[in-house]
């Protein structure tokens, strides 16, 4: 069984402190979040912390009942799950829905999937729903130097898109931490490409919050072992021009 530390720990690592090892790399951990409702970490953050100290895994105590928690706790849990699988880190969570909230399933499905999924009043549904348990690399971006290239093979999109406005990129980029829908759509344009991330499935809305879809793939994958929707390489390289 590997050992356990939480998120004081980890960022007492990454800074140098708390008996780091030399290369700061305690492999073997899993990293505890949301225990006895602790608050759960920027997910911005989180990701940075883990590319410095890698772990064996993330785990979310409390399952994600989005049938019962506010909006900015969900947005959160998702931007959460996503940067676990940007940076290859296996997540263990599980995913309580409301039977009006079944449509989040293929909005969400391109992230690691759930352990289990339960539909309040019907009990459990097959995880295998959940499309990046068969398949990865749905739904992801990678940037370019003054451009994001979105790579969406779902079925009820699939495209390959552009982002090289401005406006696009900005609303794009401050929805990744997940925010008040109110606070991204402040001015006129900024409302309009919201509306349009939406329509692209690129951003979720949940009530008046919001959240970025698309996981940053920083590095192709290689030899790589297929996850739960998360990758985990033997090797890795970066892309020309892109990360």
């Amino acid at each position: 069984m590997s050992a356990m530390m939480d998120i004081g720990e980890l960022r007492a690592r990454a800074s140098g402190e708390g008996g780091a090892s030399p290369d700061g790399r305690p492999a073997t951990a899993t990293l505890i979040l949301g225990t006895g409702g602790a608050e759960l970490p920027a997910a911005t953050e989180l990701a940075a912390l883990l590319l410095r100290v890698p772990v064996a895994g993330v785990r979310l105590t409390e399952p994600a009942d989005f049938s019962a928690l506010p909006g900015h706790v969900i947005v959160r849990i998702i931007a959460l799950i996503r940067e676990c699988s940007s940076v290859g880190a296996r997540v263990t969570w599980s995913l309580t829905l409301g039977p009006e909230q079944l449509d989040l399933i293929p909005r969400l499905d391109h992230l690691p999937a759930p352990n289990r999924i339960t539909v309040r009043e019907e009990g459990t549904i097959p995880v295998d729903r959940w499309r990046s348990s068969r398949r990865f690399g749905l739904l992801y971006f990678r940037k370019g130097p003054a451009f994001l290239s979105v790579v969406d093979q779902r079925p009820e999109f699939g495209s390959r898109i552009l982002v090289d406005d401005p406006v696009l990129m900005d609303v794009f980029r401050r929805g990744l931490e997940g925010c008040t829908w109110a606070g991204l759509t402040r001015d006129p344009r900024c409302a309009t490409a919201a509306r349009d991330l939406v329509g692209r499935g690129l951003l979720l809305r949940i009530g008046e919050h919001c959240v970025t879809l698309p996981v940053h793939m920083r590095s192709w994958p290689l030899g790589v072992a297929l996850l739960g929707g998360t990758l985990a390489s033997a090797g890795k390289r970066s892309d020309d021009g892109t990360e």
